[in-house]
């Protein structure tokens, strides 16, 4: 029985893949080869398994199990756990730039801040109203003067800080920069509260100096040639302050404590609290009513009347510019001063002028020399001084330059 069916495998194999013989001509020689059966069954069966592996290949393509890779699921693992990997990263980067946001928000207020503090510890040494000795007033300068005796007995009421600097927590920014932020913003609000201790001392004496003329303060600086002032109108977009403490606000305060500083220190320079003799001499008639020389009736005597030598110097009682220098009808040989701030004052029965109209001349500058010219009896110097057109009194300007020398 097997005999006869491997026969028949056999005779069906032999029919299927016969001999066959292939005739090949080239240049009129004629050669041949034999294909034999179990030549064409080797390559059928190698056809066969070819064709097998490709349609297998195939398959495992089409639904995903190539064998080239790994299996589906180890795939969708990697992919969730890839995307995990994708969202940390996006929420380490979104933590990274809020840091990066906040950091730079710090330092935008830092620079701010530190850039207020410089500007107003600038322009306290600018104006001259800061010094390291808080204490001392003894030594402040004016006007290329010192003063001599704190006035300031006539304050009425003592003048306090506004506000006093708050101790705002120390910042951090998260960098190796806070330890120094925090000792530099140490060491300016030291020196802030310093100079504005300064501040405060140098504005109640220079204002008692004023005060002691009898003018109103509010009278002299609305004079200045530097006034600013109009309506606040904001800019379109205008940013917010970034100090959410309240500290640059504070800076403003101070900042306009350093203005009237140098406005008060600008209307000492104009006035005449200098006296016009540099010499010894002696008052021979007072301002006010009094009697004439001459005719011996009441009359108003809008000066004082300073008696020295003949040709005794004369010298400005304030920085300012001559405004005239020539004779007037009874005043005799005349020089006069322009001071600034509303201030003029006149030197009168001059004997020499050294000085012409426009030029410019600083407290104690000699301009005359002591004479007896015009409507005078003999030699002294007829001085008088007006704030804005109206007679003063020169003897309360010289009690005030009394504090100064």
């Amino acid at each position: 029985m097997i005999e006869h069916s491997f026969a028949t495998w056999r005779t069906r194999i032999i029919k299927t893949f016969p001999e066959r013989q292939f005739i090949h001509r080239t240049g009129g020689s004629v050669s041949y080869f034999v294909l034999g059966t179990k030549t064409q069954l080797a390559m059928a069966v190698a056809a066969s398994v070819l064709t097998l592996w490709c349609l297998f290949t195939l398959f495992n393509v089409l639904w995903g199990q190539s064998p080239l890779r790994s299996s589906t699921k180890e795939l969708y693992v990697q992919k969730e756990h890839y995307e995990r990997y994708l969202v940390d990263l996006h929420e380490q980067e979104k933590d990274a730039r809020n840091l990066l946001k906040e950091q730079q928000r710090q330092f935008e207020v830092a620079a701010k801040t530190f850039e207020e503090k410089h500007n107003t510890i600038l322009a306290m040494i600018t104006h001259g109203a800061f010094v390291s000795n808080t204490a001392d007033i003894d030594t402040t300068i004016y006007a290329q003067s010192n003063v001599l005796m704190s006035p300031l007995i006539t304050e009425t009421v003592a003048r306090q800080h506004r506000k006093q600097i708050a101790s705002n927590a120390p910042m951090q920014t998260g960098t190796v920069l806070d330890a120094s932020l925090v000792s530099f913003e140490g060491q300016q609000n030291t020196i802030l509260l310093t100079g504005e201790t300064k501040l405060l001392n140098t504005i109640a004496t220079n204002r008692a100096i004023l005060k002691t003329t009898g003018i109103p303060i509010n009278d002299i600086l609305k004079h200045s040639i530097d006034g600013m002032g109009g309506p606040y109108i904001s800019l379109a977009g205008e940013r917010k302050p970034l100090d959410e403490a309240g500290f640059l606000p504070r800076m403003d305060t101070i900042k306009a404590r350093t203005a009237e500083a140098a406005a008060l220190k600008d209307a000492l320079k104009s006035t005449p609290l200098g006296h016009p003799i540099d010499a010894e001499h002696y008052m021979t008639s007072a301002y006010g009513r009094r009697k004439d020389p001459f005719t011996k009736r009441p009359t108003m005597h809008p000066g004082m009347d300073i008696a020295s030598y003949h040709l005794a110097p004369i010298v400005a009682t304030a920085n300012g510019k001559i405004s005239f220098s020539g004779r007037r009808p009874g005043y005799g040989r005349v020089v006069e001063i322009d001071h600034g701030h509303g201030f003029k004052t006149r030197y009168a029965h001059l004997e020499k002028s050294y000085v012409k109209r426009g030029q410019t001349v600083e407290k104690g500058e000699k301009i005359a020399g002591m004479g007896s010219s015009g409507r005078s009896t003999s030699t002294h110097l007829h001085y008088e001084i007006t704030f804005q057109k109206q007679k003063q009194d020169p003897n309360k300007f010289l009690k005030a330059g009394h504090y100064v020398q």
